[in-house]
């Protein structure tokens, strides 16, 4: 198999992966206060930590030694493709200092640095993981992340929780608290 026809062959399997996962999401029962009337659920500030943990990982390195259950501290930017939420999730991507940004490019022209467009799919996602965060009952919540606490593309974050998934490239933490790195 030559590079390019595996290059296209991971493209396709990574979007039929994250086409599934956001029929999944979508999916998933109505929450509801009372009925015909839906709950609105704002992360609450105490999944926003005052100071940086301690002993972060990058995406690189904690993909190496990541166990589902284990607990632990990963640092990212926020990014990986255009859109890296999704609407309406408390989901998005982050990716690890191994690859640099289309922004960190010198004389880069891209018009949304945030998508790594310069690096191949295989590179993407070999240095990014996927954080939710989710309830009681390990349901994904329904509020977007993206501008809270002035969190958006390219922010640069240490999370921290427990990993709920970890095989081939794919590396899902389930948040419990989550500082955004001033900049």
């Amino acid at each position: 198999m030559n590079r390019r026809t595996l290059a296209t062959t991971a493209c396709f399997l990574g979007a039929a992966a994250f086409a599934w996962f956001a029929y999944r999401v979508g999916t998933q029962d109505e929450l509801t206060t009372a009925p015909g009337s839906p709950r609105v659920v704002v992360l609450p500030a105490a999944f926003f930590l005052p100071n940086e943990p301690a002993g972060a990982l990058s995406v690189e390195d904690a993909k190496k030694s990541a166990l589902v259950g284990s607990t632990l501290a990963l640092r990212g930017r926020i990014g990986g493709s255009d859109e890296p939420f999704v609407d309406g999730r408390a989901v998005f991507t982050i990716v690890g200092s191994g690859i640099p940004a289309c922004c960190d490019v010198p004389g880069h022209q891209c018009k949304t640095p945030w998508d790594y467009c310069h690096i191949v799919p295989e590179e993407i996602a070999a240095h990014s993981a996927t954080v939710q965060f989710v309830d009681a009952a390990g349901v994904v919540l329904k509020q977007s992340v993206k501008g809270q606490h002035g969190i958006k593309e390219l922010s640069q974050l240490v999370v921290v929780g427990m990993v709920s998934q970890t095989e081939g490239d794919t590396l899902v933490l389930n948040a419990t608290g989550l500082y955004v790195v001033p900049q």
